[in-house]
């Protein structure tokens, strides 16, 4: 089956999925592929351009200025979805958010989507959290990792949990926040693909300005085309 969409989530709060997101979309668009990019809850809001803005959303046309991006839900307390929701006397509809991917799914050849922190963060106060919405939408899921220590530990922990819950995880982008030990985070990936059986498929290297890497075509081809063949191997069967 072809993948039409991929949902991006990470091991915690600023594990990079929003630069990921940004590189994948640049990846997909010059590959040919119409891309649309959707957060379904942003808190944080930032004044952006003079008006509220959702600032993951934002930085996503940095790749494309024409991409089609968008959110169904922005709070301005930058906290855990259900926190922000409650201070603004709002709650969650997940049908709303399904209806948007849904509306989105069909306008666009792929649709890629950014969780909110990592996969137990709720967006409700009864409890329904990121990993409620990924089975409810039914879409396949990439984890991106930070690549240095304590790695190990957090990027198993959310592979194991995704994979218990029967969602469909096509593998892990391990993403340089800062410059670290090469050894280390060699042996990081190592041992990760070794425990969670699940494949490495992307190692973004640290970017001091992620924004320039975004027209880069080898980069992004050197990034991410494990990912690509992934997605074309799927289309094929």
């Amino acid at each position: 089956m072809y993948i039409k969409s991929l949902f991006i989530t990470g091991t915690d709060t600023d594990a990079g999925k929003t630069t990921a997101a940004a590189l994948l979309i640049a990846f997909l668009t010059k590959r040919g592929t119409q891309v649309a990019a959707y957060k379904p809850v942003q808190s944080g809001a930032e004044i952006i351009n003079g008006k509220l803005s959702a600032p993951d959303v934002e930085f996503y046309k940095l790749a494309n200025p024409e991409l089609t991006a968008s959110y169904t839900y922005l709070f301005k307390k930058p906290c855990s979805p259900h926190l922000a929701a409650r201070e603004e006397g709002k709650e969650i509809d997940v049908n709303k958010i399904i209806e948007h991917y849904e509306q989105l799914s069909e306008d666009n050849d792929f649709v890629l989507m950014e969780g909110a922190g990592g996969v137990i963060v709720p967006l409700r106060d009864d409890g329904y959290n990121m990993l409620n919405l990924m089975k409810d939408l039914d879409v396949p899921v990439v984890i991106v990792a930070r690549t240095g220590v304590g790695t190990i530990n957090h990027t198993t922990l959310t592979a194991e949990r995704l994979i218990q819950e029967g969602v469909d995880v096509k593998g892990i982008i391990m993403n340089q926040m800062s410059i670290g030990d090469t050894k280390i985070e060699q042996d990081n990936i190592q041992m990760i693909e070794l425990m969670t059986k699940l494949p490495v498929i992307g190692m973004i290297p640290h970017l001091e300005n992620p924004s320039s890497a975004v027209g880069d075509s080898e980069f992004l081809e050197n990034i991410f085309s494990k990912l690509g063949n992934i997605m074309e191997e799927d289309r094929n069967e």
